[in-house]
């Protein structure tokens, strides 16, 4: 029976494990594949990412959001859809301000 139950929470363990790795290098990877389409597609540099983070949530499933460095009260959605990345939201760090004026919004939000 002990043998029974050690297997049991290292298989536990290990499969926890495996699962927070897999979460990571993905959240990881979505991280980066925004940094190259906001580099490579819309010419900013590194220096101008202040943070970009994914979280994965409800609804959209995945989001990665993005403060730039010359605007660190705005965040800026982006999501990632048939290999297609797009921005597709953006709101205040707190509160809300229906007159904010966005400086990195794209032409084509959805």
């Amino acid at each position: 029976m002990k043998k029974r139950t050690k297997l049991f929470f290292v298989t536990l363990i290990i499969v926890y494990g495996v699962a927070s790795l897999a979460l990571y290098a993905f959240r990881n990877h979505m991280n980066n594949e925004v940094i190259h389409y906001l580099v490579d597609t819309k010419d900013y540099k590194n220096e101008d990412l202040y943070k970009v983070y994914t979280q994965i949530s409800k609804a959209p499933v995945v989001s990665t959001t993005v403060i730039f460095a010359d605007e660190p009260n705005a965040r800026y959605f982006y999501r990632k859809e048939k290999d297609r990345i797009y921005q597709y939201s953006m709101a205040p760090v707190k509160g809300t301000d229906p007159n904010y004026t966005y400086k990195h919004i794209e032409e084509s939000l959805p």
